[in-house]
């Protein structure tokens, strides 16, 4: 009889010999199938100049296990209530402005539009990057999360299609080249996650139906594309969605309205330095501004709040007042040591108290240097692959610009080695991993980015990974 493969070393192993065993006929078709689905379902990403190309999508997928995932979700939501207690002091606690800023301009905005925060928690949706080896026995020691992106995020499409790919098309295809596998579930929907956030925010804020904008800059030449996607999905649902500029949502009747119809949710696809700068351009933002100070967005303003330099203040213990002690502690084990780039003294990775500057120099080796607000991997110096001559000179930047950089400790990513197609044929390469946890109270997706660099994004051409559930 024969036996079903077990263990996420077992399941990747003889998907990875599977392939080794197409031919390069096969191959050229798979590729083929994989590329017109990719196109079919909106695999795709938009570059400078309005091009629409397929993302790559990685054929091997990584396993996740129930437990694994249930403890993923505790981290991810430890954070969040961590972000939103921050998000409740900050106007009060002039440490916390210094270290999480704002230009003069948006912080006006966020102090005159915040809302009467909800009694339980912030309409957040969010995303945890993070480097994680599930495939270890201690792989609850293994996860390094390094930041966190609350607005604007990615992947809510991406994560699930991917997933889809891989079960319609990559698996139904090696079938005769496969022994016995263990069912594969699939992880929560990211799509449905924000679909429920949604509904239970409007019945929390007293709204009575669910009429949804996907709100995004309509006019970007460069980014996602999963807004038509997400918008079609929530229809599908039964949802009332629509798709539209920010610049088009507007205030009649004391209540906020697009194209005749009263809106009671908006997702927004931007951050407030984007209205800013349409306000300054002498556009319309009057229904975005209505729709943040009634609590009508996801992710509110809190969103804002992620900073890189966000795990400084989550990690460095002195605000740790504000979070409960488990939660403290959980930032403590999960969160990598990360401060604003600074003449200080301050506590060193492994807790002994350092000159922050002199450190930063010499131990390059180890560190990383990050924009403290930029996101898409733009700007990131990882140390060891820096030399010291340009290090130097960043720091120069970082002291200058007080406030902007952060120093964080380098953790290596998971690597693994995934069949890739070249010119119709397959060749298999090590590969770098990045996982991103999306979490509300009903569960936790998994969105896996992959790149030959060190630096994993879509945005600098990285691909996406499935990520499947099994027992």
């Amino acid at each position: 009889m024969e036996e079903t493969v077990t263990g996420t070393d077992g399941l990747q192993g003889v998907l990875l010999d599977a392939f080794g065993k197409l031919t390069s006929k096969e191959a050229g078709e798979l590729s083929s199938l994989v590329t017109a689905g990719a196109e079919s379902k909106g695999f795709t990403y938009q570059r400078h100049g309005g091009r629409i190309e397929t993302i790559h999508l990685m054929l091997l997928p990584a396993f996740f296990s129930d437990p694994q995932v249930a403890y993923l979700h505790g981290v991810s939501r430890a954070v969040k209530r961590g972000v939103e207690s921050v998000w409740r002091e900050y106007f009060k606690d002039r440490e916390l402005e210094k270290l999480l800023p704002f230009n003069e301009v948006e912080y006006g905005w966020l102090r005159g539009l915040q809302p009467v925060p909800l009694e339980d928690s912030e309409p957040m949706w969010y995303r945890l990057d993070a480097h994680a080896h599930m495939k270890e026995k201690n792989w609850k020691d293994t996860v390094s999360v390094f930041e966190i992106n609350s607005s604007a995020v990615g992947g809510i499409h991406y994560s699930p299609v991917a997933e889809a790919l891989f079960s319609e098309i990559i698996l139904p295809f090696l079938a005769t080249h496969l022994p016995k596998l263990p069912p594969l579930r699939k992880n929560p929907d990211l799509r449905d996650l924000l679909h429920g956030l949604m509904e239970r925010h409007a019945a929390a804020i007293g709204r009575k139906t669910l009429t949804v904008v996907f709100s995004e800059d309509t006019t970007l030449e460069e980014g996602i594309t999963e807004g038509p996607y997400i918008v079609e999905y929530l229809c599908r649902k039964g949802v009332d969605a629509h798709l539209a500029d920010p610049r088009e949502l507007y205030v009649k009747k004391d209540d906020l309205f697009y194209k005749g119809e009263p809106v009671d949710i908006v997702y927004r696809n931007f951050e407030i330095g984007d209205i800013i700068e349409m306000e300054e351009n002498g556009e319309n933002t009057e229904g975005v501004k209505f729709a943040f100070s009634n609590n009508r967005v996801i992710s509110s303003l809190a969103g804002d709040l992620d900073h890189k330099s966000m795990w400084e203040v989550l990690t460095c213990g002195r605000f740790d007042g504000y979070f409960s002690k488990e939660d403290a502690a959980v930032f403590k084990k999960h969160l990598l040591w990360t401060r604003t780039v600074k003449e200080c003294k301050t506590d060193g990775p492994y807790g002994v108290a350092v000159d922050l500057v002199p450190f930063i120099v010499k131990n390059r080796q180890d560190l990383v240097l990050k924009p403290n607000r930029l996101c898409g991997g733009y700007g990131v110096a990882i140390g060891k692959n820096t030399a010291q001559g340009d290090w130097d000179r960043i720091i120069d930047t970082a002291l200058k610009e007080e406030g902007q950089w952060v120093a964080q400790s380098f953790n290596a990513p998971e690597r693994s080695v995934f069949p890739l197609f070249e010119e119709g044929r397959l060749v298999f390469e090590p590969h770098n991993i990045v996982y991103g946890f999306s979490s509300t109270s009903e569960g936790t997706g998994v969105l896996g980015r992959v790149s030959k660099e060190n630096v994993v994004n879509v945005a600098q051409q990285g691909g996406l990974m499935p990520v499947a559930r099994i027992d």
